[in-house]
């Protein structure tokens, strides 16, 4: 009878085996980074971000026409019926330059309020605040 050819070559069953166990561990991390960068994306608050960072010329003129968000998401989201809180930091890169939209916005009844939504441009100093500037009291 012939031996099959792990028998033959018992030296390659510990690295064989480590490459397995690697292979699985990076498919459960790749699985794992999918499903929390498409939660992220599906979220009203993304949406809001991104269609602000988007409708907003000077942030146009600095990225480009087309705003597109890179794959890596980083931040929180906590969402619980109508309530939650969210600290996003979205990669995008257009035509002309990469940046960063940085978001910070509390839900309640439903609705996504920003307290914090600036573009972070690369090579550009100062940030570009999107939410609009609150009128003095009176």
């Amino acid at each position: 009878m012939r031996k099959s050819w792990l028998d033959r070559n018992a030296r390659w069953k510990i690295p064989l085996g480590c490459l397995t166990l690697l292979f699985l561990v990076g498919m459960f991390v790749g699985l794992l980074m999918t499903v929390i960068t498409t939660s992220f994306r599906s979220s009203d608050v993304y949406k809001q971000a991104m269609a602000q960072a988007a409708a907003n010329p000077q942030v146009r003129a600095q990225i480009g026409e087309t705003i597109q968000a890179d794959w890596l998401i980083s931040g929180e989201l906590k969402v619980s019926n109508d309530t939650g809180s969210a600290n996003l930091s979205i990669p995008i890169s257009g035509s002309r330059a990469r940046g960063t939209i940085r978001a910070v916005a509390i839900k309640s009844g439903g609705v996504w309020q920003f307290s914090f939504l600036q573009v972070v441009v690369e090579g550009r100093a100062s940030p570009i605040d999107l939410l609009p500037a609150a009128s003095p009291a009176e």
